[in-house]
């Protein structure tokens, strides 16, 4: 796997460098001013990478720094009952994750407008927990219990193309569209069941060894972005 891994990772890096372009002058002076922006994604999208909030520090008037943030955390809970029985289990399954990215970007400048392009890296940490009450996640069960925990971590690096129109020189909206390599690890976690009707032990644990995923995803389809750039 570090193979293909390793030289997708060039030609990411690669395709990045070469849409660097220079830029002409505008008259408004971008150099050493922040802005913040949020993006809004439509429906349809289910992009892994769908950061919320992001932070761009401009050097000049050709490129700049950026930090994207995201935290995302799901809960489902869902009932299971005995047949033709009063019995009720349920299942908790907790996941969550925080996703954030640095990176760079060159920028090309005109009067109300902007285009972008660049390469960022992404890190991301969280966990999928899951736990049972009265029930083996499928059928009631008066006796059992289980819990399910697992960290996980993920590493990518995105080349992305964006742009973005003026309302103002400080207030603007526009789109991003990216191409995102990304390593997904899931790392050691445990498998605990409590058999309450047991003779023996009630309570086994089962070591959940690490394993790993990659793949290469679209990020940003449909994004809108609203920013404010302070003076």
């Amino acid at each position: 796997m570090k193979k293909p891994f390793l030289s997708t990772l060039l030609t990411l890096i690669i395709t990045c460098l070469s849409t660097i372009f220079y830029s002409q002058d505008t008259a408004v002076n971008y150099k050493n001013r922040i802005s913040i922006e949020g993006q809004i994604y439509p429906n349809f999208n289910q992009d892994i990478y769908r950061p919320k909030i992001k932070i761009r520090y401009n050097l000049n008037n050709k490129s700049a720094l950026r930090i994207n943030t995201n935290f995302k955390r799901s809960v489902n809970y869902q009932e299971i009952y005995e047949v033709n029985g009063p019995g009720v289990g349920s299942v908790e399954k907790i996941n969550s994750m925080y996703l954030f990215s640095m990176g760079y970007e060159s920028q090309k400048r005109w009067k109300n407008s902007a285009i972008y392009s660049g390469l960022e890296g992404v890190l991301g940490f969280g966990r999928n927990d899951e736990y049972g009450s009265r029930t083996d996640s499928v059928n009631y069960v008066s006796d059992l219990d289980y819990n399910y925990q697992r960290p996980i971590q993920k590493m990518g690096l995105r080349v992305f193309f964006g742009g973005e129109y003026y309302l103002k020189s400080n207030l603007y909206f526009g789109t991003e569209f990216g191409i995102m390599l990304l390593k997904t690890s899931f790392l050691k976690g445990s498998y605990n069941v409590i058999d309450y009707s047991s003779l023996t032990s009630s309570d086994v644990t089962v070591e959940m060894p690490k394993s790993f995923n990659s793949g290469i995803y679209y990020s940003g389809i449909g994004v809108i972005r609203v920013g404010f750039i302070f003076k």
